[in-house]
């Protein structure tokens, strides 16, 4: 009797710990995705007040291009080896300016981050995804988006948003 319990309890304790928390993403088109990759309001404040991950900022001070009197500022936001910029107006306008993720910690819509598969990349979209080798490119108003795969997972994302 004391052999069949033990048994049991080995095998009832080996399916709990083998049991992985599945989350169920719905498929998005590239340009729901385009509108709002963060899954907030891309602003200096909300990535500086995230816990997880705790990013460091930095102001660079910079002459506005078309007003050389006045004064602008890019904010470089960093964790670990990833780095978001900021670029806010002597009138208080903030744009996201570029960035590179190469840390897991920091999450996009829908799941994306560092390190999930391409299969997983791709069922997050509802869209037929044009790769170019390892690499995807998704452009919208103003923004790019470059996804690049190493060894069939996501290894980093480039941001390059532009404006004048």
């Amino acid at each position: 009797m004391k052999k069949y319990f033990t048994i049991i309890l080995i095998i009832s304790l080996f399916g709990c710990s083998s049991q992985k928390s599945t989350i169920e993403y719905k498929s998005i088109s590239q340009k729901e995705f385009l509108q709002n990759p963060f899954g907030f309001k891309e602003s200096i404040e909300n990535f500086s007040s995230l816990t997880k991950p705790k990013f460091n900022t930095k102001k660079l001070l910079r002459k506005n291009k078309h007003y050389p009197e006045k004064t602008d500022t890019i904010y470089q936001l960093t964790y670990k080896n990833s780095e978001i910029f900021f670029y806010k107006t002597h009138q208080g306008q903030e744009f996201l300016l570029a960035g590179k993720v190469v840390n897991k910690q920091i999450e996009l819509k829908n799941g994306i981050r560092v390190g999930i598969t391409k299969e997983e990349f791709t069922s997050r979209f509802s869209d037929d995804l044009k790769f170019k080798s390892d690499s995807l490119q998704m452009i919208g108003e103003g923004t790019k988006y470059t996804f690049i795969f190493d060894k069939g997972k996501l290894y980093r994302i480039n941001i390059d948003n532009y404006f004048d």
